[in-house]
């Protein structure tokens, strides 16, 4: 997923001196710069204090720094005025240029060079730590050019951090069996599975599992479900034809 916000924010902010005004909201340290910020759709106090200031609960103090209530709606294309101090204002501004590596990475991604991408990531995580999207691609990169250990290692700490994010599960055990750990690659699945059943790729990939390990019952199962719930779908030729040669195989493992 592109940044937009952060694009947009690099053409709808104007950043002006102000060393020595009030502090920021619920901070002690002098303004440093003011950013306009013009509302996008959907925007909120919340969303705003949490992409300028890391903090949703900075809501508040924002709204009154404009001289509104928190609770009215704000509306798509008006203005609002962010105090940064210079701690602040320096956050800011890596994160746009995280945000522009990252976009670049994404485009890099998207033509098929990933091994350019992965430095375009890599540097976005560095501007910005926190910029999860940039460690997941960063992982995806790795595992398109079959480095399926560092993939690996990446997604698990994205795991650890958003448990019930499927797409983080299901990468993981993508990593996994492209990585021959068919173990921990149906454990990746089956948790995937447990938070959304009917995970189309995650039911496929887990049925591959199944037929490498030579449950063939097993594996005629999961590859029936999967054609089930996406009988068009991008991997459905490639269902029945695995389907096709478990029936030929006959009996295996249960």
């Amino acid at each position: 997923m592109r940044l937009a916000f952060f694009v947009a924010l690099s053409f709808c902010a104007a950043l002006c001196s102000c060393a020595g005004e009030r502090p920021s909201p619920r901070s002690r340290e002098p303004v440093e710069r003011v950013v306009t910020h013009r509302v996008e759709q959907g925007e909120s106090w919340r969303t705003i204090a949490r992409d300028f200031y890391g903090d949703e609960d900075r809501a508040a103090a924002l709204a009154r720094d404009n001289g509104m209530d928190a609770a009215v709606e704000l509306r798509a294309g008006s203005a609002v005025r962010i105090f940064l101090s210079e701690r602040e204002a320096k956050r800011v501004g890596n994160r746009l240029d995280a945000a522009r590596e990252y976009n670049a990475g994404l485009d890099l991604a998207s033509a098929g060079n990933y091994a350019a991408a992965i430095g375009r990531f890599e540097e976005a995580i560095k501007l910005d730590p926190g910029l999860v999207d940039a460690s997941y691609n960063l992982a995806i990169a790795y595992q398109r050019l079959a480095y399926h250990k560092k993939a690996a290692s990446i997604l698990r700490d994205l795991v650890s951090v958003a448990p019930g994010n499927v797409a983080y599960r299901y990468a993981l055990g993508a990593s996994l069996l492209g990585a021959g750990d068919l173990e921990g690659a149906e454990k990746a699945f089956l948790a995937a599975l447990a938070a959304e059943p009917s995970h189309r790729k995650s039911l496929f990939s887990l049925a591959v599992v199944f037929e490498k390990r030579g449950a063939v019952e097993q594996a005629r199962e999961r590859f029936r479900q999967y054609l089930s719930l996406d009988p068009d779908g991008e991997w459905a030729d490639s269902a029945r034809a695995h389907l096709k040669d478990l029936e030929a195989s006959g009996g295996g493992k249960r």
